[in-house]
């Protein structure tokens, strides 16, 4: 699975996770975005890839295709892929029944671990793997104020598949010569 596939799978858990975890219409956006000016002022959280890890070995299959006449080269390679969400939330004393940046995350977390999160993973051929401690650290906004910035990783299982055909031999042509 490419990662626009696959960040696209994770948000659109999220997002239908939302009303039954208690957040809904939390948006989820891609971190770093360039076109984003200032923070939103909603409570959002953040997605974006760390990395990938390819996992044991290529596995290679040919297997010969009837109905088109040709040989069909299938090269496998399973793959770990790890994101990070982040969520900004401001915190308000008039307001102590708001969420917080780390509740909503928690939420989240919460919501990549469901059973129906993971049939929903698991109908696109993929997993999830593990769900990390939330970490809460704490930065001083535009106005001097602390405000946190929690995060929390995880990782997905996913197969990389890459598929290419042979032509049939059509003619042969057997020479001996002398030498």
């Amino acid at each position: 699975m490419l990662d626009n596939a696959l960040i696209t799978l994770v948000i659109s858990t999220l997002i239908a996770g939302e009303a039954t975890a208690g957040i809904p219409g939390t948006p989820i956006a891609a971190a770093f975005q360039s076109t984003r000016q200032g923070v939103n002022t909603k409570p959002t959280a953040y997605i974006y890839k760390i990395g990938d890890r390819r996992y044991g070995f290529t596995r290679r299959d040919d297997v010969w295709d009837e109905a088109a006449g040709r040989m069909v080269h299938t090269e496998t390679q399973q793959y770990e892929t790890t994101f990070q969400l982040s969520a900004l939330a401001t915190q308000n004393p008039a307001t102590p029944d708001q969420y917080t940046a780390s509740d909503i995350l928690n939420l989240c977390a919460s919501i990549l671990q469901s059973s129906t999160a993971i049939q929903t993973f698991e109908a696109q051929d993929v997993g999830i793997e593990r769900v990390a401690d939330v970490r809460n650290p704490y930065f001083l906004d535009d106005r001097d104020r602390p405000e946190a910035n929690p995060s929390f990783d995880f990782t997905m299982t996913h197969k990389q598949i890459i598929r290419s055909t042979s032509p049939v031999i059509e003619k042969t042509e057997f020479q001996i010569l002398t030498v």
